[in-house]
């Protein structure tokens, strides 16, 4: 998947960086490439069996001709002679035959794995259509789906199968998560195909992603082998997504991955060991998702239904985190240990069933880590004296055994301004040998 990879990256710089990798891979497999995205969703509307495109280069003068033939699930292309005659005749069992000179193959590749900014991939319909040899297919209609303009996941989920809309509603969730992704060339990791042990079923999901993030290259992992699925942006991987070792060497082939999503055992201790070891090795910017949480309140899956807050389970384990998103807010002398995800975690969203985990660098300092702890113990009283408070706050004690209403004003009370230094950074809240990423 590395060629679809660089091609890609190309593709979001400009017209000379897609002919300079173009050139590396050479041009008949980027054609094969280009054919495998935009063709294979044709073919079975209309019935036909095969389609078989022409497509003529023109270099330096001389026509470079292929002849493309997707059938079913695979597109071949056969390299015809080269010419000094622009305008030769197409073959005769070319159903589309299409002539471009080297910029206008640039722009149709950038089209097609670019971003949309270039264009959009249903524009490349009118040059299908431009140069039909009467398929009577209606180019325009079929390459509507490929449209980056249409990002409705819940149709793509209907449309392919997966259960991520109907029963369990979260297409609504991940369009307002991924929307942002969506014109990037990102990695995604989904724990689960589906299927179960039937050789010919599950993937619905993987070709949601697939259709939805037009430039990704899209991973599965799964107890069951899923090989049949596999296409040029689809890879899959078989074993347990609890084994660290399993996932490092998935890693080696996928690289850094944006999103990962666990639809996978749902059991909680697999839930737990997948995320601590795929995490911290998200991208920087990326996002964790873990479906099916209900079973955090099922014993079956290791869940409980009494004892919300266990970290045994998904979402007491995730629950331990929320106090760890302010910690640089927490007075110096706190018994709280960080964790690991402190400085990892930004965001941490619970909806039902799921939870989407952001990943980035929590070091915002702020107000919270300015304030010093006197402030932090007395509240408004430490500068106001006779603030106004609650009534349980005049003489409650917080977890130190300070009270928060001391007999007697601090010894700067007669300055509007706290004084004195604030906490070194080696005070910080929380601070140990277990701190960092």
């Amino acid at each position: 998947m590395a060629a679809i990879g660089d091609l890609t990256n190309a593709a979001g710089v400009d017209d000379e960086a897609t002919l300079r990798i173009a050139n590396r891979l050479q041009h008949h497999y980027v054609l094969e490439l280009l054919y495998q995205e935009v063709l294979l969703d044709v073919l079975p509307y209309d019935g036909r069996e095969k389609l078989v495109v022409q497509h003529d280069l023109e270099i330096a003068r001389h026509v470079v001709g292929y002849l493309v033939r997707a059938e079913r699930d695979t597109v071949t292309v056969e390299p015809l002679p080269w010419s000094q005659d622009l305008s030769r005749a197409a073959a005769a069992d070319a159903d589309v035959r299409i002539h471009q000179d080297l910029p206008a193959f640039a722009g149709m590749l950038r089209a097609v794995f670019g971003p949309a900014a270039c264009a959009d991939p249903a524009q490349v319909a009118d040059i299908l259509a431009a140069g039909d040899r009467g398929t009577g297919l209606p180019w325009g209609e079929l390459f509507a789906q490929r449209s980056r303009h249409n990002a409705d996941l819940a149709g793509l989920a209907l449309r392919f199968g997966s259960d991520k809309w109907g029963a369990r509603w979260y297409a609504r969730q991940y369009q307002r998560f991924f929307a942002a992704y969506r014109d990037r060339p990102v990695r995604i990791l989904e724990i689960g195909i589906g299927g179960f042990q039937e050789a010919d079923r599950g993937g619905a999901s993987l070709e949601m992603w697939k259709r939805y993030f037009p430039r990704a290259l899209v991973f599965g992992i799964d107890i069951e082998d899923k090989r049949f699925l596999e296409t040029q942006r689809l890879r899959t991987f078989r074993g347990n997504q609890a084994d660290p070792e399993f996932l490092a060497t998935v890693l080696e082939e996928t690289g850094e991955l944006d999103i990962v999503i666990d639809d996978g055992s749902h059991f909680c201790s697999d839930q737990i060991r997948s995320f601590e070891y795929l995490f911290p090795r998200l991208a920087e910017d990326g996002l964790y998702v873990i479906e099916d949480m209900e079973t955090s309140y099922w014993p079956g899956f290791g869940g409980s239904s009494s004892d919300f807050s266990n970290p045994a389970t998904g979402v007491g384990y995730l629950k331990q985190m929320v106090d760890g998103l302010n910690y640089e807010a927490l007075v110096s002398d706190t018994t709280y240990r960080r964790r690991p995800t402190d400085r990892s975690v930004v965001g941490i969203h619970f909806f039902h069933s799921m939870a989407i985990i952001e990943k980035g660098v929590n070091e915002d300092g702020g107000l919270g880590a300015m304030i010093p702890d006197e402030v932090k113990r007395q509240g408004p009283r430490y500068l106001m004296p006779d603030y106004p408070v609650p009534p349980e706050f005049e003489s409650a004690p917080d977890a130190a055994g300070v009270s928060t209403n001391p007999s007697k004003k601090p010894a700067n009370s007669g300055s509007k301004t706290p004084t004195g230094p604030l906490p070194a950074a080696a005070d910080k809240p929380g601070a140990d040998a277990t701190s960092g990423k």
